[in-house]
C-alpha cells in the first residue's frame, strides 16, 4: 500500500487502539533513504571526523521535525520522522558521543492517538540507536495545536502524556544525568565536556472545565524549581567547560528574555556562573513563575558557560551576549518555498521534498584543548561555523 493512501487511512475516524495500530504499521514502513543516509555520512567523514579526538565530544543534532501522519511535498509532514531515522542511522554507523533532538519532535496538530505514536516511535529510533540521546521538549510536543484547531480549546494530552512516552527514557540511560527523579534539567559529560539541558516548556499544567490555563504552544518559560536545580548543578561544575541547549531561544540580541517567563534569568545566572559570583535570583513576579533564589559559584575553578545552542525559530542565527553566544539551528521540517507560514530563512534554501534541500541537520565537535566549538550543517544549513570557547 502506497504511503499516502496508509497516511489518508490514518486520519480517517477510527477507534484509539485501532488508529495507534495503524500509525504504528505507517511509522514501520518509513526507510532511510540510501541517497539520504550516504550524503550525510560523507558531510561526517570529509568535515567532521578530522576533527574527532579521544577528547572531543561529538553530537548528531536535529531539532523541529515536527512530525505529521501525512505524506507531504512542501511542508510538515511524516520527512519528520525519516529525518530522525536517516540522522540516526549514520550516528550509528560513525560512533557519535551523543545524539540530541532539541524540540517539537511532533507538531502537535494530529488526533491524541497519533501524536503518541509519533512521540512513542520517535523514542524508539533513539533507544535502537548506539549512542546516548536526549530529547528535549518543545512546545509542539504537548499537542495544543490540535486542541486550538480541532478540539475546541480541552487538553488532548494528560498531565503526564509526555513525560512517560519521552522524558522518562532520557534518564534511563545511565549517561545521562539528574539531581532528582523529577527534575527538567539533565546533563552529560565527556571528560572536561559538560553539556546541560533545561526545558524552555516548563509550563504548569493546569486545567480549568477541561482547557488548560497555559497554551504550552505560545508560552514558554522557566519555574523556580528548575532554576534552583539548575543552580545546584552548576554550583557543583567545576573546572568544566559548559554548553547549555534548551528547544527556544532565552533571549534576544538586545539581551531581553525571549521566554515569557524568565529567560532573562536563566541569562543573568550564566553571566554570574562565568564571574564566579555570589548573589539573589529574583523576578517581580508572584504565583506560577515567581522567583527568589540564592547562587554561590565561587568554587567552580575554571568552569565557564561558553555557549547555548537551541532551535525553535526556524531559521539559523548566532549573537554574544555578555561573552555567552547565542545560536539558532535550522529547523528539520520541510518548509517548502511557497507554503505561507515557510520562514524567509528557508524560503532562500528553496527546500525541495527528496532533495538534498528537505533535509537540515548538523554535526556539532567541542574541542576543550583547541577551546573550539565547530557546526557542521547538511541539507538545509550553513555548512561550518566555529566558535571560542
Amino acid at each position: 500500500m502506497k504511503i499516502k493512501n496508509i497516511a489518508r487511512k490514518m486520519l480517517n475516524p477510527k477507534p484509539a487502539e485501532f488508529v495507534s495500530a495503524q500509525t504504528d504499521l505507517f511509522l514501520k514502513r518509513l526507510k532511510p533513504r540510501p541517497f539520504v543516509t550516504d550524503y550525510i555520512q560523507g558531510v561526517y567523514d570529509t568535515n567532521v571526523k578530522p576533527n574527532v579526538t579521544d577528547d572531543t565530544l561529538t553530537l548528531s543534532v536535529l531539532t523541529d521535525t515536527h512530525a505529521k501522519a501525512i505524506a507531504s511535498a512542501s511542508y510538515y509532514g511524516i520527512n519528520g520522522a525519516r529525518h530522525i531515522i536517516e540522522a540516526n542511522a549514520v550516528s550509528n554507523a560513525v560512533g557519535l558521543d551523543l545524539n540530541v533532538h532539541l524540540g517539537d519532535l511532533i507538531d502537535g496538530s494530529d488526533k491524541p492517538e497519533i501524536s503518541r505514536g509519533l512521540l512513542q516511535f520517535a523514542v524508539e529510533n533513539y533507544q535502537n540507536s548506539k549512542p546516548p540521546f536526549y530529547l528535549l521538549e518543545g512546545n509542539h510536543d504537548e499537542n495544543d495545536k490540535y486542541d486550538e484547531h480541532r478540539f475546541f480549546g480541552s487538553a488532548s494530552f494528560h498531565r503526564d502524556d509526555y513525560d512517560s512516552l519521552v522524558t522518562q527514557y532520557n534518564f534511563d540511560q545511565p549517561q545521562i544525568h539528574r539531581l532528582n527523579p523529577v527534575s527538567k534539567v539533565g546533563w552529560f559529560d565527556k571528560g572536561d565536556i559538560r553539556v546541560i539541558f533545561i526545558d524552555t516548556s516548563d509550563i504548569p499544567y493546569i486545567l480549568s472545565n477541561g482547557s488548560k490555563k497555559y497554551d504550552f504552544k505560545k508560552v514558554r518559560g522557566v519555574r523556580e524549581q528548575q532554576l534552583e536545580d539548575l543552580i545546584t548543578i552548576l554550583e557543583q561544575t567545576v573546572d568544566k567547560h559548559v554548553v547549555m541547549m534548551g528547544h527556544a531561544n532565552i533571549i534576544s540580541p538586545s539581551g531581553r528574555s525571549a521566554l515569557n517567563f524568565n529567560g532573562d534569568l536563566i541569562q543573568q545566572l550564566l553571566v554570574s556562573f562565568n564571574n564566579k559570583t555570589s548573589g539573589q535570583l529574583k523576578n517581580e513576579l508572584t504565583g506560577d513563575f515567581g522567583v527568589n533564589l540564592r547562587y554561590d559559584f565561587s568554587s567552580t575553578g575554571i568552569s565557564k558557560v561558553t555557549t547555548y545552542i537551541c532551535g525553535h525559530m526556524h531559521y539559523e542565527k548566532n549573537y554574544k551576549v555578555s561573552e555567552i553566544n547565542h545560536i539558532i539551528l535550522n529547523c528539520s521540517a520541510l518548509m517548502g518555498k511557497k507554503h505561507g507560514l515557510t520562514t524567509d530563512y528557508n524560503k532562500k534554501w528553496d527546500r525541495r521534498y527528496n532533495e538534498i534541500s528537505e533535509l537540515a541537520g548538523y554535526f556539532i565537535n567541542i574541542d576543550p584543548n583547541k577551546l573550539r566549538l565547530q557546526i557542521f550543517g547538511y541539507g538545509a544549513a550553513t555548512r561550518y561555523v566555529s566558535f571560542e570557547i
